[in-house]
């Protein structure tokens, strides 16, 4: 009875180093597709941030050029993409942000002169003190962040901005 048994210990050991050995990999793939998976949504953030660095900037050049009337911003267009974070951040390139207009359209361009708030009275508490701010100028902001890789996220905004105008 001995002699039949054997060998099967050694056979029972080897289809079990075969199984763990089929988990291993089987873990090890799903890591490695977890990783590639966390990259992209990594490059994608950055890529939505670069883009929210752009409207910020666009915003802050709405809010300094709308008190002097002007129609049409400059904006820095992908030939002039704008770099953020530091270099030692991103050693392989720093993320841009740039205008990305639709074909024919500004990246930042006024959607009408202005806008009259019906009955306002203005917004100066003072009252009869100074400029009264009772008019509003919508801005649309169109805006790309890229990532140095490729990854890119378009933000479009509307903004509302006071201008002077009184009585």
């Amino acid at each position: 009875m001995r002699r039949r048994e054997s060998g099967s210990a050694l056979i029972i050991t080897v289809l079990v180093m075969l199984l763990l050995g089929a988990i291993g990999i089987s873990a090890l793939d799903t890591v490695m597709r977890d990783q590639q998976v966390a990259g992209y949504q990594n490059r994608s953030s950055t890529a939505f941030y670069a883009a929210e660095a752009g409207v910020a900037q666009a915003k802050d050049l709405v809010r300094r050029n709308v008190l002097s009337g002007v129609e049409k911003l400059s904006f820095a267009d992908y030939a002039t993409a704008v770099s953020i974070g530091d270099s030692s951040l991103y050693p392989e390139g720093q993320p841009i942000y740039y205008g990305a207009p639709k074909p024919g359209e500004d990246p930042v361009q006024s959607m009408d002169e202005s806008l009259k708030i019906a009955g306002a009275a203005g917004s100066d508490m003072r009252q009869g003190m100074g400029p009264r701010w009772n008019n509003f100028a919508l801005w649309k902001i169109r805006v790309a962040g890229q990532t140095p890789d490729g990854a890119v996220s378009r933000i479009e905004v509307v903004t509302l901005n006071q201008v002077p105008g009184g009585y």
